[in-house]
């Protein structure tokens, strides 16, 4: 499951680096901003928040900025593919690989679109 979490984190990634001209400078700060968001839609899976919460919020978000929607539309769904788990020690587990995956394939994407094309 983290396996195709890490693949379909880096196409989409790969997709968004290459218009980069919708993202901030920093690349590092905006893995940043992916893994905090990351963490926070996980969270909120975990603590039992509907899928159609989170959706709202997503379609809110991208009226505002369509990578923020876009990015946040993807996190869900990743996020609503892992079960909910009620062990405490389970779920923090899960919400910490999930927001570290979700940096891990960000710096990976950075670091591919970062190195001279020759």
């Amino acid at each position: 499951m983290i396996q195709r979490c890490l693949a379909a984190t880096a196409a989409m990634l790969i997709s968004v680096y290459a218009h980069s001209a919708d993202l901030p400078d920093d690349g590092l700060a905006e893995c940043t901003r992916v893994e905090n968001s990351a963490k926070a839609v996980m969270k909120a899976r975990q603590g039992g928040v509907p899928v159609a919460t989170l959706e709202q919020m997503a379609d809110a978000a991208e009226k505002e900025n369509e990578y923020v929607g876009g990015l946040y539309k993807t996190l869900i769904q990743q996020a609503y593919e892992i079960p909910q788990y009620q062990d405490e020690v389970k779920r923090d587990k899960t919400i910490f690989e999930f927001h570290k995956n979700f940096y891990a394939a960000c710096v990976v994407t950075l670091e591919r679109t970062a190195r001279p094309k020759g």
